[in-house]
């Protein structure tokens, strides 16, 4: 393990495995549970918790939270439980995260995952049990509510909000700003709010534009 120059050190719990040529940037807090592939930088202010898996040459932006407690809750005699969170994270080889992002452990017995070359923009937050397939594109501030699905090759523009449980096929594309409520096939382009066929909605607003009018 190597540590960028710097007054103040990492920190590496006992039980954490690390590859001998991981990089961690200051002030980084690695928990003992976690496990860390070699050729991964991990930069100032990460924290990593939870049974964690990185894999080989992983980048991770400064200030993500990887293994937050997952946002689930059930109401019992009027009040808002947390349910537990004791699953794993699995991140793959060649994923780049940016700054800010945060991903959720799973609930116990479930696992968050993201697939292998996917790239994720900075403010970013991948709920529990989320599953991301290989070389997708998050860009930033996309929110993927738990136990959502993306397929291999999905592209997320900014903003986009996943609702819990929603799939998203393989090669689709979600333009910015689109609010997904319902799954998506493989291969679709989405948009809106909610969420519908790209075509579709462009057929709509230039209805909408016809009826109404609109500016020069």
């Amino acid at each position: 393990m190597q540590q960028l120059a710097g007054p103040e050190l990492a920190r590496v719990e006992p039980g954490a495995k690390l590859a001998p040529d991981v990089v961690l940037a200051p002030f980084v807090c690695i928990g003992p549970d976690v496990e860390i592939g070699p050729g991964t930088v991990v930069e100032p202010n990460v924290t990593i918790t939870g049974r964690t898996i990185i894999g080989a040459r992983v980048r991770i932006g400064p200030g993500t939270a990887v293994g937050c407690t997952g946002f689930g809750y059930e109401k019992r005699d009027g009040r808002y439980r947390l349910l537990e969170h004791d699953g794993r994270i699995v991140i793959e080889d060649e994923v780049d995260i940016g700054a800010n992002c945060t991903i959720a452990r799973a609930k116990t017995g479930r696992e968050t995952r993201i697939g292998r070359g996917t790239k994720i923009d900075c403010l970013v937050h991948v709920g529990h049990n989320v599953r991301i397939g290989r070389d997708c594109i998050l860009a930033g501030q996309v929110g993927i509510a738990g136990s959502a699905v993306i397929g291999d090759r999905a592209m997320l523009a900014g903003q986009v909000g996943v609702s819990d449980h929603v799939t998203i096929g393989d090669d689709a594309v979600i333009y910015a700003k689109s609010a997904v409520f319902r799954s998506v096939p493989a291969g679709a382009h989405y948009s809106g709010i909610p969420a519908r066929p790209h075509s579709e909605m462009k057929r709509l607003w230039a209805s909408l534009w016809r009826r109404f009018g609109g500016g020069t």
